[in-house]
């Protein structure tokens, strides 16, 4: 039986013996089954096929910033540079079969640790392993309305994040900070901007791909 009634037979045969010391290696590092993971492959593969600017056998972040959209419902584009960076460290204008798995693997079952260390990569854009307040102020912008006074409720914003978030009261969020905060209230996790589909796009997604 096919995985996927709009691929030929032989073609994806092929395929997924190709991926298979792949599928191997991230059964061990993720959180599906072996087929499930031939499941995400295979639609990288379907994606990467209807990419024009693939290159090296990767799909371009062009495209995926459609299945962001699309499937995630991630549309700001500021956020998604910020996933991007937080996925892969590097600004390659192309992503990897491996990443996407490990995405998906993330945002469809990936555990409250395993998002705060992705959450807190995001949000770190200067790479310093501390978010500062004059950088915290540039995540806020991107969560109020622009219009008049929002330079002085992102402030207010500020402050109320820095006295709820900064433990050590040194002046910035370490990762211990922030990490220590949403263990304590999860639902401080996405507090400094979104960088996780919703529950409603993750179950989407799921349904329609997985084996549940």
């Amino acid at each position: 039986m096919n995985l996927d009634a709009t691929l030929d037979t032989a073609e994806e045969i092929r395929f997924l013996s190709k991926v298979s010391g792949l599928v191997k290696r991230l059964a061990r590092s993720t959180h599906f089954t072996h087929q499930e993971l031939e499941v995400v492959l295979l639609l990288y593969y379907k994606i990467l096929k209807n990419d024009p600017d693939a290159a090296g056998g990767q799909i371009s972040r062009q495209q995926l910033t459609t299945v962001f959209d699309t499937a995630f419902g991630i549309t700001d584009m500021a956020v998604i540079r910020r996933i991007y960076a937080a996925l892969d460290g590097g600004n390659s204008a192309h992503v990897s079969m491996e990443t996407w798995a490990r995405m998906v693997s993330l945002y469809v079952r990936g555990t409250l640790e395993e998002k705060i260390q992705y959450c807190y990569r995001v949000y770190d854009i200067q790479r310093e392993g501390m978010i500062r307040r004059d950088f915290l102020m540039v995540l806020m912008r991107g969560c109020v309305r622009q219009e008049e006074g929002v330079d002085e409720a992102v402030k207010d914003l500020v402050d109320i994040l820095m006295t709820r978030l900064d433990l050590d009261r040194d002046g910035a969020i370490s990762f211990e900070d922030y990490r220590k905060s949403v263990m304590g209230t999860p639902l401080l996790l996405e507090c400094l901007g979104q960088a996780l589909p919703d529950r409603i796009h993750v179950e989407a997604f799921a349904t329609t791909f997985l084996v549940m």
